[in-house]
């Protein structure tokens, strides 16, 4: 359970660990709660009801920082896939008579969270995907807060499906 503020906590779930350490993939699911699901409700979870998948610094988990849950039993990869991202490097292409601003389509592979696998130029529908950051513990509790208190109140307001 990630704490977002205090007393109150969103439920993640660690789909990817990079072999060269430091870097998770997680999907962060509400609404906001100060106890810990059911292994039921942790169980019926699946990607598209997460609210947030990003990767993320690993300390907060290792520090014991965030409450540990149940495993997924028979956690399967496929179900859980690892999402291409959409980075804005800020840089600019010059042409004679017009510039062009590049955003970027970044890929990572399974086991290797910090280098890109594959980087392409964005298309039109790359520019809704997650933004290409690993953020620390204190960003990622900002955004899930963020992000839970614009869509979804609490567990003891609402019945999250």
């Amino acid at each position: 359970m990630c704490p977002i503020e205090h007393g109150v906590y969103a439920v993640g779930l660690v789909a990817r660990v990079s072999r060269r350490g430091g870097v998770m993939l997680g999907y962060f699911f509400g609404p906001t709660r100060k106890d810990a699901p059911s292994a039921e409700w942790l169980q019926s979870l699946q990607p598209r009801q997460a609210v947030l998948t990003c990767r993320f610094k690993s300390l907060s988990l290792y520090s014991g920082e965030w409450r540990l849950l149940e495993a997924i039993p028979a956690f399967d990869r496929t179900v859980w896939p690892l999402p291409a991202f959409h980075r804005f490097d800020g840089t600019t292409t010059y042409r004679p008579g017009m510039s062009t601003v590049q955003d970027w389509r970044v890929e990572y592979s399974d086991d290797n969270l910090i280098v890109p696998l594959y980087e392409t130029p964005a298309l039109l529908a790359d520019l809704r995907l997650s933004d290409d950051v690993v953020l620390d513990n204190q960003s990622l509790a900002a955004t899930v807060n963020q992000i839970l208190n614009q869509r979804i109140h609490s567990v003891d307001m609402v019945q999250w499906q």
